[in-house]
């Protein structure tokens, strides 16, 4: 019975996987990180296979061991840091002088959906916000048209906000170049500034705020799609644990 029961839970969520991983890839997000769904799912699948056919009873008792330990570790560290990701998902009450919209992809029709939560967010905390000014940060990628601080510049100009309060950072490739950069445009390292992001990624970006050496820096979170969250959560805990042995963040 037992047998069976772990037989039917693998294949279940191997198949789930899977699928999660066509969901995520329909979205067109610009990478190729949906892949680790499908892999999940073979692996899924291939434990149901070992369950069925006795496979399992014949590897050496101390690979079973070992793999059993590598398993439940990994788990353990994925929860505790999807935990401590998910405690940045609220705003800081903070005063900045200024914000700072880190990029994501720009599609030819304008911005991703990622994107625009947080220009959304960026456009209303600046319309609230008057004096603030604010930098958007984010370079060309292989496969869009311009970049995305130029999408993101003309996107908030569009919607009324005035393109003097605006700064372009067009260079950087990813969050830690984003943030290296807009450093140096800002009048001091003390200087007050929110960094606006979407949930799941603002405790990285935070974190490697703090490393470059921001001295004031407050959390602006946009939302996110809940039916990605998996999906983003598992790559923040990847991006996390990269970016620290990087060195180019700092846990906090």
């Amino acid at each position: 019975m037992w047998q069976w029961i772990r037989f039917g839970f693998y294949v279940v969520t191997g198949l789930v996987s899977i699928w999660y991983g066509f969901f995520v890839r329909s979205a067109a997000a610009g990478n190729t990180f949906y892949r680790i769904w499908f892999v999940l799912g073979i692996i899924l699948l291939g434990l149901a296979a070992a369950v069925q056919f006795r496979l399992w009873t014949r590897i050496p008792v101390w690979l079973r061991i070992a793999f059993v330990t590598v398993v439940c570790f990994g788990l353990l560290w994925y929860i505790v840091l999807m935990t401590i990701i998910a405690t940045r998902f609220s705003a800081d009450e903070a005063k900045v002088s200024y914000i700072i919209v880190l990029g994501a992809q720009m599609r030819e029709d304008g911005p991703s959906v990622v994107l625009k939560y947080r220009l959304e967010t960026a456009e209303q905390y600046l319309k609230d916000h008057p004096e603030v000014i604010c930098i958007v940060s984010g370079g060309r990628g292989s496969n869009e048209t311009v970049s995305e601080a130029e999408g993101m510049r003309d996107y908030l100009v569009s919607h009324g906000i005035e393109k003097s309060r605006i700064v372009m950072e067009d260079r950087s490739t990813d969050t830690s170049e984003n943030l290296k950069n807009c450093l140096a445009l800002l009048p001091s390292a003390d200087t007050p500034v929110g960094i606006v992001t979407n949930n799941f990624h603002m405790y990285r970006a935070m974190g490697i705020a703090i490393k470059c050496g921001y001295g004031d820096v407050s959390a602006i979170p946009a939302r996110s799609t809940k039916a990605y969250l998996p999906h983003n959560l598992t790559r923040e805990v990847i991006g996390v644990l990269k970016d620290v042995l990087m060195g180019n963040m700092k846990l906090y």
